[in-house]
């Protein structure tokens, strides 16, 4: 199992678990979950290496170790130091990702979630740290963030860019990145003023846009059924960009709309801004 960029924590978890420790052994348990979730649930017991990422002489942790192993926060096995819940969540991690992958790859028709995905509850957890919930992999979290910050066009904080927890835990439950969230954040960003302060921000929009669009796949009769090529949506955005136009009844959504089919390589900044609705022409004119 490969290690998390990230992991979901529950801080009254910890704190309850954690009553009654000194506060350096909170300290050091807190970064030996990190170092054990980064290398997926088995952490080298390496003590030159874990006492310098701790900034601690090697006899301070030998004494910190102790006392871990000693209350069950951290188990020794073998070379490795870790954690009962944190290899329990990674491997319910895997399970997730794998059903992640199988839906990826079946088409998006509008199906629903079964649970809401904007209601998540605190569950009744052991004394220790975390939960970890479906994450993607680095090369995964890398593109999700280059994404999100292309789609902001400079209206996200730098820090604030960094911490895509939010974002990801909408994908996570089903919302869809290409349909949901970045026209979402495209068509906010072209509005804003002054930069958000995380991708928090945004969430109430997609939420609303996700809702709509869910809400619509119930109530309408399935679209036309059209050409999704490259070649066709340039096609038909050169017609829109010309006439400043553009039709929703053959095309669905515009570009800075929730729901917008077109690629989004291909659309440019402007698109969608200031278009009215296109009259019904010809066919072949409408993709020439």
């Amino acid at each position: 199992m490969n290690g998390l960029p990230y992991y979901k924590a529950y801080p009254r978890d910890f704190i309850e678990g954690t009553i009654g420790m000194p506060f350096e052994l909170k300290a050091a348990y807190r970064l030996i979950l990190d170092l054990i979730y980064m290398q997926g649930g088995n952490l080298p017991d390496d003590e030159r290496y874990i006492s310098g990422l701790l900034g601690c002489t090697i006899r301070k942790w030998k004494s910190l170790r102790k006392d871990l192993v000693a209350c069950g926060k951290i188990k020794v096995s073998g070379e490795f130091l870790t954690n009962e819940r944190a290899i329990s969540e990674l491997e319910t991690l895997r399970k997730l990702s794998e059903k992640q992958s199988e839906n990826r790859s079946r088409p998006n028709k509008n199906r629903e979630l079964q649970s809401p995905p904007f209601d998540h509850t605190e569950p009744d957890t052991d004394n220790t740290l975390s939960s970890v919930y479906s994450a993607p992999l680095q090369s995964d979290f890398d593109a999700l963030q280059s994404k999100l910050v292309d789609a902001a066009e400079g209206k996200i904080q730098p820090h604030a860019a960094l911490v895509v927890g939010p974002i990801v835990e909408l994908t996570a439950a089903g919302v869809d990145l290409e349909i949901d969230i970045l026209p979402v954040i495209r068509s906010r960003a072209a509005k804003m003023a002054r930069p958000a302060g995380s991708w928090a921000y945004f969430i109430p929009a997609i939420r609303e846009a996700y809702e709509r669009r869910v809400a619509a796949g119930r109530a309408l009769s399935p679209p036309p059924k059209i050409g999704q090529s490259d070649d066709d949506w340039a096609r038909r955005l050169r017609f829109a960009r010309k006439r400043s136009g553009w039709s929703h009844d053959e095309w669905g959504p515009a570009p800075g709309e929730a729901g917008c089919l077109v690629p989004t390589h291909l659309l440019l900044p402007d698109d969608g801004r200031g278009w009215q609705e296109l009259k019904a022409e010809p066919k072949r004119s409408l993709v020439a």
